[in-house]
């Protein structure tokens, strides 16, 4: 991690990267509710969807805006842009094309915003790898499975092909290299379980203890992410979140335990993430650095390696 005592060269946005190149960890969830929580809580937050084919996100914030206009019930909105996917027939120019539009994209909102949360596709492309190297903090979730775990170490049942850096991990690591030489920032790397049984198995021991050692090794911190809640999925259609007043479309007007705990799954998911929040009398842009130091600071006293 950066030991380098060059002031970094900040943007006053903080970025969110949700990424794995597993699909189906609850990438775009997690991206939703670190959106409306930070939403909530008063903050300028933009969203981009880079996953032109599923655009998950960007279905989400349509039902929310259509359930706020039919409703009369005002919403909170971040400022949102979707990827469109390039419609040509030559690979390259599609890249080129969509490039462009993403940095109009980052352009338009680094500058305007204090959070942007960038929510990606499971999939190896220069897109996804442009926006981990802008990434501030890297949300990473993964299930509690050996599979999940294979992106990041090899997992083999031969010792001697065991451990090796997999695929996803040295697209983070180098990331991380391209970020300190363009601008001298770090990316915060935190790797959320989701989906952890409330019971564990032997199995969920084994993935901890395997997460454990990775963790000093790829420099990443660990959080617990969110369970598969029906509520979550109740509420996809109607763009709406735990976090939002469901109290009035709950009978008698009362949230049921699953709503409360899901509300506060997301409050200290957000929490976890040690984001630059607000503090009296100091710019977001001040926060920004001090959240670097901070970060900067406990990397640097972490055991790497085997630690």
């Amino acid at each position: 991690m950066p030991t380098d005592p060059q002031k970094p060269d900040l943007r006053s946005a903080h970025v969110i990267v949700v990424a794995n190149e597993k699909g189906g960890t609850g990438k775009s969830t997690v991206s939703i509710h670190t959106t409306v929580g930070l939403l909530k809580a008063g903050y300028r937050v933009a969203t981009v969807d880079l996953d032109v084919r599923q655009r998950t996100l960007t279905r989400f914030l349509e039902n929310r805006l259509s359930w706020a206009d039919q409703s009369g019930v005002p919403l909170e909105m971040p400022f949102h842009h979707a990827l469109d996917r390039g419609d040509s027939t030559d690979v390259g120019d599609n890249e080129t094309r969509e490039f462009a539009r993403f940095a109009d994209a980052i352009e338009q909102i680094e500058h305007d915003y204090e959070f942007v949360v960038i929510d990606t596709p499971a999939s190896d492309s220069y897109l996804m790898r442009l926006a981990h190297s802008l990434a501030d903090t890297l949300v990473s979730p993964i299930n509690d499975s050996f599979i999940d775990v294979d992106v990041f170490s090899r997992v083999h049942h031969d010792r001697s092909k065991r451990g090796a850096v997999a695929h996803y991990a040295d697209l983070v690591l180098e990331a991380r290299r391209r970020r300190r030489q363009v601008d001298a920032g770090m990316i915060d790397w935190v790797l959320l379980r989701n989906r952890v049984a409330s019971i564990q198995s032997n199995n969920a021991k084994q993935i901890a203890v395997s997460i454990g050692k990775l963790a000093s090794e790829l420099q990443f911190r660990t959080a617990e992410g969110l369970h598969d809640r029906v509520i979550f999925r109740e509420l996809f259609p109607i763009g709406l979140t735990a976090l939002d007043n469901i109290e009035e479309a709950a009978k008698g007007g009362v949230l049921t335990n699953s709503q409360l705990a899901a509300r506060q799954e997301i409050a200290e998911l957000i929490e976890t993430l040690r984001l630059p929040v607000r503090m009296a009398g100091v710019s977001h842009l001040a926060a920004r650095h001090a959240w670097f130091e901070r970060m900067s600071r406990f990397y640097r006293e972490r055991p790497q390696g085997g630690g």
